[in-house]
């Protein structure tokens, strides 16, 4: 099964907006078979709390 996703391209500016250009859609391949212990689950909504931006910046910080 081919699924497209949606991926962090790059982090949203100093303002923290997030823009186009930080994300990027990519197309991949899934196998049918789901092997004991696995599941397999499909995302109707995302929402990304405001803390992530400051963990984001905390990890960047680390490098």
């Amino acid at each position: 099964m081919i699924v497209q996703r949606v991926v962090l391209n790059s982090r949203p500016g100093k303002n923290g907006n997030p823009v186009a250009e930080n994300f990027r859609m990519e197309e991949v391949y899934l196998t049918d078979n789901i092997n004991e212990g696995q599941v397999q689950v499909r995302t109707l909504y995302l929402s990304v709390d405001p803390y992530m931006l400051f963990k984001m910046s905390l990890l960047e910080e680390a490098e």
